[in-house]
């Protein structure tokens, strides 16, 4: 069979749809499904972040997969391929959230995690049989995965952060050492997607194994949090030492508070984590049932990444109930004054599935019950703009201060304090970054305002 899978990009602000040259990680989707996919099967994969969906091939089988933000535009090639003819399945955490919503779009819907449901919906396609939902009865097991197919990627997109900072332009890889959290934050749906097993590592040789297979150098691990068993954590960075790779994650500021743990992920390759800080405001924290975040230890966490040699992109979110409008100026000063190398801002979500969702629905605070619907060409602006009422400020009050202060973190002043002393090769490294972002925001902004 001719097998197409297909990542949609979304719609901006003036009805185009979203481009770019190059991103700085590879999604791992869709090489790992077409590792799974028997090897008689002709299989292509298109991003359409990069490039044009051919509408014209008629591939036996299209599998689609979006994010929330994106599945507009996911229904509208869907239902594009379905009028030429083309069977369509589609699949990830969005469609997983609303199957009945996709089941519209789609002749075959997948809920959860693929690994064991992709293979017998192939056989089942072949012998005339396949179903209109394929559910994950329970996670699959993550031992012996074969290696994604990265051959079907064109690597050269990508700019990843070791590219950077070493000056080098190795191929940037995805992976996974775990799944799962720990946790269960109210804005997450991780623990909705994956079931209530909680963290599943992958055994640590099938890791080293996928590495030395690829002979990859640079690599981003996709774990939802590379930290969350410290002791698992420690034994992997410590088999990671020997490969002498560089490698980002996502993690969460307190893994700071076992020092041991950050010092051997440096060892191991680390440059940066992404974290997420959320809120310095306590009461928001423990509304929203994040309670591995302590305010009272980030200044301390993030000079423990700092002393090893670790950027944290700090990621911070704005609109809870909690929120006064001075939040956005208090976060600014606290962020400038701790140096973070790089911070990025966001409204508060409600994504289908999460507690904070099904909150809001049931409090009828919701704008649009399914706002990712009206994420069309022809809507009003929409960036960042808050998608439920009763916040402490109004959407025009929020817009200004959120964009005034988020400029200011990127101001050439704040690009100084932060990142200009003490004199590093490395700063130069961050300072780049810095300007492009700074510039990217501008951007944005001027759309909002006019």
């Amino acid at each position: 069979m001719k097998i197409k899978f297909v990542e949609t990009t979304r719609y901006l602000d003036n009805g185009r749809l979203l481009k770019s040259k190059y991103l700085y990680y590879p999604s791992l989707t869709f090489p790992l499904l077409a590792a799974l996919t028997p090897f008689e099967h002709d299989v292509s994969i298109t991003f359409e972040i990069f490039d044009d969906i051919d509408f014209e091939e008629k591939p036996d089988i299209v599998g689609i997969t979006s994010i929330t933000s994106n599945v507009y535009r996911a229904y509208e090639v869907a239902d594009e391929f379905r009028r030429r003819g083309v069977y369509v399945v589609m699949g990830g955490i969005h469609v997983s959230m609303e199957p009945e919503e996709a089941a519209e779009h789609a002749d075959t819907v997948f809920v959860g995690e693929a690994e064991e449901t992709w293979p017998r919906f192939l056989k089942d396609f072949q012998n005339g049989v396949r179903a209109k939902f394929y559910r994950a009865e329970q996670p699959p097991s993550l031992e012996n995965l074969p290696v994604p197919r990265w051959s079907l990627v064109d690597q050269s997109r990508y700019l990843s952060y070791a590219t950077l900072v070493r000056y080098k332009r190795p191929p940037a890889y995805a992976m996974q050492t775990s799944r799962g959290c720990c946790f269960a934050c109210d804005y997450c749906s991780t623990k909705r997607f994956q079931g209530t097993s909680g963290f599943r590592p992958r055994p640590i040789p099938d890791v080293i194994n996928e590495i030395k297979a690829l002979s990859a150098r640079n690599v981003f691990f996709m774990d939802d949090n590379i930290f969350s068993d410290p002791e698992h954590a420690k034994d992997l960075f410590r088999a990671l030492i020997p490969l002498k790779i560089h490698w980002g994650g996502q993690g969460v500021i307190a893994a700071a508070e076992d020092e041991e743990m950050i010092r051997l992920a440096r060892r191991s390759g680390c440059y940066f984590v992404v974290a997420g800080l959320e809120s310095i405001t306590p009461a928001v924290l423990e509304a929203m049932g994040k309670k591995d975040n302590k305010v009272g230890s980030y200044e301390r966490n993030l000079r423990t990444f700092r002393r090893n040699g670790i950027d944290v992109d700090i990621s911070m979110m704005f609109g809870f109930d909690e929120d006064e409008p001075d939040v956005f100026a208090k976060t600014c000063e606290f962020l400038i004054k701790n140096k973070a190398p790089y911070v990025s801002w966001l409204p508060l979500t409600p994504f289908p599935g999460t507690a904070f969702y099904k909150k809001l629905k049931s409090q009828g605070r919701l704008k649009h019950e399914k706002w990712w619907l009206t994420l069309r060409p022809e809507a009003e602006k929409k960036i960042y703009t808050l998608l439920y009422t009763g916040a402490k400020m109004s959407d025009e009050e929020f817009l200004e201060a959120f964009y005034r202060n988020y400029r200011r973190f990127y101001s050439l002043k704040s690009i100084a304090r932060r990142l200009v002393w003490p004199p590093k090769i490395r700063n130069i490294v961050r300072i780049v970054i810095n300007l492009s972002i700074r510039r990217k925001i501008s951007t944005q902004a001027t759309v909002v305002e006019h």
